[in-house]
């Protein structure tokens, strides 16, 4: 059918059947059956005999020409537009918790562009309790996250077991935490209580200074090893508290679509970097 539309304009435009073969680069006899069939197929006249290959277009002709011409433009960029992919690319949201986002992911990144080409990534930080938040309210596709928190209607499972260090200078007389649920705060308060620690709190929302802080000798933390330069002072601590477990989770509603490869795909690397 696509054809015959195609053999309809070449004629009606041409008003020559030989003149329309050339222009399709196909034979004469070709484009009169192809006519012949179009009006056999909707018993409508189309075209006049005028001589031996000349044509008359019928007013059928013309009423049909402008809307057949439409049709075909409008398929052309269809096909134009479906055959370049990035109209098919979709936007993966994977909300992580800080740690993750700044020592993890940034290793796996070129292999997750690599493996999903269709997929624009956008790596979202916040704390864990606003991962797990983005995750269930489907404000993001995937979550990465550093603290034990109940997830309801989620999947979640372990990637990785990060070290904690306590960090800074010992004797210092101040204790950064991290802001309200992060996962950070989480463990350093678990360490305080459990130590008996009264200490000054300085609270900092953003990992990046507290470490500076350190740096500068300015208090002491309990953070991940991972983040641990050679000019921050560290020792490790007793074995309840050396380590705390990464978590990745899901909604059920993207286990069956392109997202669930992204999520298979990032537990794999992840722990390949621990093994």
């Amino acid at each position: 059918m696509f054809e015959w539309i195609k053999t309809f304009i070449a004629v009606y435009e041409t008003k020559n059947f030989s003149a329309a073969a050339k222009q399709l680069y196909i034979s004469q006899p070709t484009v009169s059956l192809q006519i012949k069939k179009l009006e056999q197929h909707f018993s409508i006249k189309l075209f006049y005999r005028n001589g031996k290959q000349s044509v008359i277009p019928t007013k059928e002709a013309d009423f049909l020409y402008p809307k057949m011409l439409s049709i075909i433009e409008s398929l052309t960029t269809s096909f134009a537009q479906a055959a370049e992919k990035e109209n098919f690319k979709e936007d993966c949201i994977i909300a992580s918790s800080n740690t993750v986002a700044i020592y993890l992911l940034p290793d796996i990144m070129e292999s997750l562009v690599t493996a999903f080409p269709l997929i624009n990534f956008s790596i979202q930080l916040m704390n864990s309790n606003e991962v797990v938040d983005m995750v269930q309210n489907n404000h993001a596709h995937i979550g990465l996250i550093e603290k034990p928190i109940e997830t309801k209607n989620l999947h979640k499972e372990i990637v990785y077991e990060d070290q904690l260090v306590l960090a800074g200078d010992a004797a210092s007389k101040f204790w950064l935490l991290r802001e309200k649920n992060s996962g950070l705060r989480f463990f350093n308060e678990l360490y305080l209580n459990e130590h008996s620690i009264n200490l000054p709190i300085i609270e900092l929302n953003n990992n990046e200074v507290l470490l500076q802080l350190l740096k500068n000798n300015i208090g002491q933390s309990i953070v991940s090893r991972l983040s641990i330069s050679d000019e921050i002072p560290w020792q490790p601590i007793d074995q309840s508290f050396a380590s705390r477990k990464i978590f990745i989770v899901q909604t059920d509603h993207h286990a069956n679509t392109s997202f669930s490869e992204v999520y298979n795909r990032i537990v794999e690397k992840i722990r390949e970097r621990q093994a």
